[in-house]
């Protein structure tokens, strides 16, 4: 991980990547721990704005993991809006020197610029106990190469094993895992009502004249193509 060098003039950001239940989480907590002596629950985040809290609280060059677990980031969507927090806070990360470890189901979904150019590394999670590590250069073949059809193909550096130690408390982890989930869910109840009211005024606004399409736009704070698109669904 080369922690010397995060600690002169940069920072360690790590893909762990790898199908669930295949210990992603196990692994990073040790290579985390490993980094940062004090590394403790209060360091493992499982959405995008405890992620930004914890860099904007955390000590330099703490370790930080970002946790994905739940499907947080199972759809495009989702993904899209991760990448752009990620983009926004890249330079805290850099200027506080921190390690930062993102535990993820999918390279290939993730940003070209977050994959490529900015990660340090990236590990796969090949199986229970396995792992292939991809350097800087190497993951870029792999990203170039396997993107089209995800696959991960390109032969890493080297190949490894790790234990089943779960350096944490297993039952406050689950605990602040399940609360996360809890949260989670109810943001996205929350999420369907509100698209479901926002796609009744647009159609009754222009159903009415009351306004046209970018006038909606501007009010709503969306594209005119995303207007479109709520128009087509209903029909329009």
């Amino acid at each position: 991980l080369k922690i010397n060098v995060v600690k002169k003039n940069y920072d360690g950001f790590i893909l762990f990547v790898g199908r669930e239940g295949f210990g992603k989480s196990t692994l990073s907590f040790q290579c985390a721990k490993y980094v940062d002596s004090n590394f403790n629950l209060d360091q493992v985040v499982f959405n995008a704005a405890q992620f930004l809290e914890a860099v904007k609280t955390a000590d330099r060059y703490s370790a930080i993991v970002f946790d994905e677990t739940m499907g947080y980031l199972s759809s495009r969507g989702a993904m899209s809006k991760f990448n752009k927090v990620l983009i926004k806070i890249m330079s805290e990360m850099r200027s506080k020197n921190l390690f930062v470890f993102l535990n993820i189901p999918n390279f290939f979904m993730m940003d070209w610029y977050v994959a490529q150019h900015r990660t340090t590394g990236m590990i796969y999670i090949r199986k229970r106990g396995r792992f292939a590590s991809y350097d800087y250069p190497t993951k870029k073949k792999l990203y170039m190469a396997g993107k089209k059809y995800h696959s991960y193909a390109t032969p890493p550096n080297f190949i490894g094993r790790f234990t089943a130690s779960f350096i944490l408390d297993q039952e406050k982890y689950e605990k602040k895992k399940q609360e996360a989930i809890n949260e989670w869910a109810e943001d996205k109840k929350f999420e369907s009502i509100w698209k479901k009211q926002r796609d009744t005024l647009v159609n009754r606004c222009i159903e009415g004249n009351f306004m046209n399409r970018k006038e909606l736009a501007e009010v709503l704070n969306i594209s005119v193509m995303q207007i479109g698109n709520i128009l087509q669904d209903k029909g329009d």
